[in-house]
């Protein structure tokens, strides 16, 4: 950048435009900046444009420093070559004593000496400073934790506010900033003189560039307003993103341009691009030098000049008829608007300029005024659309379809594991606890409580109203369902308990809120005619208390406990009805009946006790069952036994007095033998024969006999007569 070209002749307008470059950014971007605080932040693009205004400011402060000191080293130039005419007319063309080394060395001391310094360390510190700036505004675009807090604020924003007067402004802001590129682009491309280098304003290419990146900014602000009007939303939030990311790429080429710059050779007579004139912004401000580019490429692509085939110069004719057609065709096609089956849309006439009127086309083919004098939207009333309540899917994949997972999963959910991230609890009261608490003094139980609602839900298309009280707030329609959902299910588990969930309640439970969920969306739109919607389906499921560690183990203990009193409550009642029916029979109540009948009127000394007494026998021999049956029986048998038992001893003892009188001595001596035959039963006895007993030896062996080994014996039998 040492070798400028000079100026041929001493004027200023080269800084006034630089100047009111400056002063043009720096007013865009305090303008800019304005509206965004005014806007509460509603839009984050508008923050970049104001970012980039004050980057551009810097960079038009540069242009103006550098063409003011070369205004003034021309004017010392000037001032130099008049005094050296005016001695040489004073010596009439003689040879001074100062060689030409000289007067450059006294030139090199004035205003070239102050140019240089500039050049050396004002300019590299000014334009690092700005890319700098661009850096640090570029990452504050971003979505992370060092974001821009009114970028960050303008995120939480469903649309723009004040759209079309921020709209006003950033049209005006870029026709203004497009204008000022133009002319200092084209003051850049002013040669200085036949014999000179470069251009007289080259510096103001610079200038030019970034303000035309500027312009293309508000431009791309301009149109995502539009998009956002006409209701595609999102599309100014991420031109935000897409700022940022341009800043600091232009950061980032600015430092790398300073260092190829130590490192690129100067040419003496040629003009050097400074450092901060941003290449990719001259890539669009010029399209003529894109087309160039192009055509450049293509022929060292090919190899040989494709750019002066008589196709390639057709196509640079025909190309402005061809994109001219291309859009109007794409106009003519919004036209035509197509509905599917089961489908209906809204078609809006003059949607971006105040009143619009709105009506409702059937499943077909349908003309309209081109976009964007009208404006159709299909919105599909015969498609059921869901949505879960009763836990958090902030953390969780959107396009994740929860029910149809646990359809395909068919394992066990226990309560005591948590089922989402993060669950919601409403507060039940605890209705088995009403009779035990008293009346003032303390507050009702209630119960923590996990419910998972699922609610279906669709556009009513019977009449063309509901299309359009849906249309007209389907930004939000969800989101309200969501809330009148959490609010009706708040309200009934508020006067309801857990068993009003559970069972053939549950489905009761689903009733009422598919009824009162309906009846909120009648009177929820925002002129209060509703939301034109209807409620195909609300469920309960999920029911289970919170799933944490400590209240899970106390439930369950609790639970045990209940459990364990109810089983000794039953096994406590099966055995009182098992003592009563194995005591008295099935008809136990009966004969309990009449023994407490019996007693009372025993206590009371009443005549009737012989009856009672009576009556209490009867049912033991005839009802009674069970021990008090077996009871009786056995007395009954024990009686019958005695009694028959001694009239048969009575009878045998008539008999054996009249066979003693018939016959005393033989009867005497049978009772005699039948005494001996009962009293030897079980004795050995030995009978022996002899004529003269006092001569026989007895000898006795008193042990047992032993038992007869049939097998044993047959082997015996059988070795002995082998042998």
């Amino acid at each position: 950048m040492n070798d400028k070209p000079t100026l041929s002749s001493i004027d200023r307008r080269g800084e006034w435009v630089a100047l009111l470059g400056l002063i043009v950014s720096l007013v865009s971007g305090f303008l800019l900046g304005v509206l965004g605080l005014w806007s509460q932040s509603s839009s984050s693009s508008v923050w970049g444009a104001a970012f980039q205004m004050i980057s551009a400011a810097g960079i038009w402060l540069l242009c103006y420093l550098q063409l003011h000191q070369l205004r003034l080293v021309s004017e010392e130039r000037l001032e130099v070559a008049e005094l050296e005419r005016q001695r040489q007319e004073k010596l009439g063309g003689a040879q001074t004593i100062f060689e030409e080394a000289d007067l450059e060395q006294m030139d090199s001391l004035a205003m070239g000496r102050r140019l240089r310094s500039i050049e050396r360390y004002l300019i590299p510190t000014i334009a690092l400073i700005v890319s700098v700036f661009q850096l640090i505004a570029g990452l504050a675009m971003l979505p992370w934790s060092w974001q821009f807090p009114p970028v960050k604020a303008a995120a939480s924003f469903d649309e723009v506010v004040h759209g079309q007067i921020i709209l006003f402004f950033t049209a005006g802001i870029a026709f203004v900033t497009f204008m000022i590129s133009r002319y200092a682009l084209g003051m850049s491309r002013v040669r200085a003189g036949p014999s000179e280098a470069g251009s007289a304003y080259s510096s103001l290419r610079a200038g030019g560039n970034v303000q035309f990146g500027s312009s293309a900014i508000c431009l791309a602000i301009s149109i995502a307003l539009l998009c956002e009007a006409s209701g595609l939303s999102g599309a100014e939030g991420w031109l935000g993103y897409v700022i940022g990311v341009l800043l600091i790429f232009l950061a980032i080429e600015t430092v790398a341009n300073f260092i190829l710059d130590f490192y690129r050779p100067r040419i003496p007579g040629q003009y050097q691009r400074p450092f901060y004139d941003s290449r990719v912004l001259g890539m669009f401000s010029e399209p003529a030098g894109i087309l160039r580019n192009l055509a450049n490429t293509i022929d060292y692509q090919f190899g040989f000049k494709v750019s002066e085939t008589w196709f390639y110069r057709l196509m640079g004719r025909a190309i402005l008829p061809l994109l001219l057609v291309q859009i109007i065709v794409i106009f003519a096609l919004t036209c035509i608007v197509v509905v599917p089956p089961g489908h209906r849309a809204v078609i809006e006439r003059f949607p971006l300029f105040g009143e619009s009127s709105q009506w409702v086309a059937s499943p077909g083919i349908h003309l309209t005024s081109p976009w964007p004098f009208d404006r159709s939207t299909i919105i599909p009333v015969d498609q059921i659309q869901r949505m879960v309540l009763g836990y958090s899917r902030e953390d969780e994949d959107e396009d994740r379809d929860d029910g149809a997972e646990l359809m395909e999963d068919r394992t066990p959910i226990l309560w005591t594991k948590k089922h989402y991230k993060k669950e919601y609890k409403l507060l039940v009261a605890d209705s088995s606890a009403d009779d035990t608490v008293p009346e003032s003094g303390k507050e009702l139980p209630v119960n923590l409580l996990s419910v998972t609602m699922p609610v279906q839900w669709c556009v009513k298309h019977d009449d063309d109203k509901s299309v359009i009280q849906y249309y007209s707030q389907s930004g939000d329609v969800a989101a309200i369902i969501e809330s009148l959902a959490y609010r009706e299910l708040t309200r009934y588990a508020a006067s309801a308990d857990i068993s009003s969930f559970l069972g053939d309640q549950g489905i009761m439970a689903s009733e009422e809120l598919h009824r009162s969920l309906q009846d909120g969306c009648e009177k929820a739109g925002y002129n209060g005619e509703g939301l034109g919607v209807e409620i195909v389906y609300v469920g309960i499921g999920g029911v289970h208390p919170p799933p944490d560690e400590e209240v899970a183990q106390t439930y369950q203990n609790v639970v045990s406990e209940i459990e364990k009193k109810e089983a000794m409550i039953k096994k406590a009642q099966g055995d009182a009805i098992k003592t009563r029916v194995e005591s008295g029979g099935i008809r136990w109540k009966l004969l309990y009946d009449s023994i407490v009948a019996e007693e009372k009127a025993s206590e009371a000394k009443s005549p009737d006790l012989a009856k009672k007494t009576a009556e209490v026998e009867r049912l033991l021999r005839t009802a009674a069952g069970g021990e008090a049956r077996r009871i009786t029986s056995e007395a009954e048998h024990q009686v019958y036994t005695r009694v028959f038992a001694q009239r048969a001893a009575a009878e045998s003892y008539e008999m054996q007095r009249a066979a003693y009188n018939a016959a005393p001595r033989t009867y005497r001596l049978r009772a005699y033998l039948q005494m001996m035959e009962s009293a030897l039963k079980d004795v050995r006895k030995y009978v022996i024969v002899l004529d003269q007993p006092e001569k026989v030896l007895y000898d006795m062996d008193l042990k047992l006999p032993q038992a007869v080994d049939i097998v044993a014996a047959e082997l015996m039998a059988a070795e002995e007569k082998s042998k």
